[in-house]
């Protein structure tokens, strides 16, 4: 770890109404390194990354982005300080190509990626962009939803379950996306499937019952069997 990473979530709490979710949740990622939460249903880990972007407030704790205490601000001024987030779901704008999406993300942040590097990064959206973007596939879509967030050439992207619905068979695609996006920013990742998380993670968070109970270099933590008792695997 280095002295100062990218992203530092000190010891937060995080409650829905009064419902505790998160208990002193303290989380790193540095540059250019790949980070996975796992853990079972309703351990808090969407719920980690709805605090990070700040779509729930911190009860307790800070949360610090590129050096800067960023505890309490909103998703459109953590995006453009770089800080992209990627939720659940892969929703699209009826009528519009995968073209069109990739442009309109461009609105987001105060950096930009060229379009023919993130095209490069996601081949299949390069031969897919003049289709509407509601006719791709399910795994087609999660790669639009990333391309989308990468455009806006964030430092760190905030990723939730990008394989969570998708057939077997195209998991292996969105694999591969992914290790083509860690090529170019950091990534905190919350997956189930932990498959991915070792192919595309160097270390892992394992959340239960909104705390941290393990932590440490993903393959050593499945390796000495933690991911999979604490997983039921």
């Amino acid at each position: 770890m280095s002295a100062s990473p990218l992203l530092e979530v000190e010891s937060i709490d995080v409650s829905y109404g009064r419902a505790p979710v998160l208990r002193g949740v303290a989380l790193e990622v540095d540059a250019n390194e790949v980070v996975c939460v796992i853990g079972r249903n309703g351990a808090g880990k969407t719920t980690l990354l709805r605090a990070v972007m700040g779509v729930l407030p911190v009860r307790r704790g800070r949360i610090r982005f590129d050096g800067r205490d960023v505890t309490g601000w909103k998703g459109h001024r953590l995006a453009r300080a770089g800080l992209a987030w990627v939720p659940q779901g892969s929703s699209v704008f009826p009528g519009l190509t995968v073209a069109d999406h990739l442009d309109i993300a461009l609105q987001a942040g105060d950096g930009s990626r060229p379009r023919a590097e993130v095209v490069e990064l996601f081949p299949v959206l390069g031969e897919r962009l003049r289709q509407e973007a509601q006719t791709l596939s399910g795994g087609e879509r999660k790669m639009l939803g990333i391309a989308q967030a990468l455009m806006a050439a964030p430092k760190l992207m905030l990723l939730d379950e990008p394989t969570e619905g998708i057939a077997p068979a195209v998991v292996a695609e969105v694999r591969t996306a992914l290790l083509r996006l860690a090529e170019v920013c950091s990534v905190a990742l919350v997956e189930q499937n932990v498959d991915t998380a070792l192919a595309v993670s160097t270390r892992a968070y394992v959340l239960e019952r909104g705390t941290v109970v393990e932590q440490g270099p993903t393959r050593h933590l499945y390796d000495s069997g933690v991911i999979r008792t604490r997983l039921g695997l």
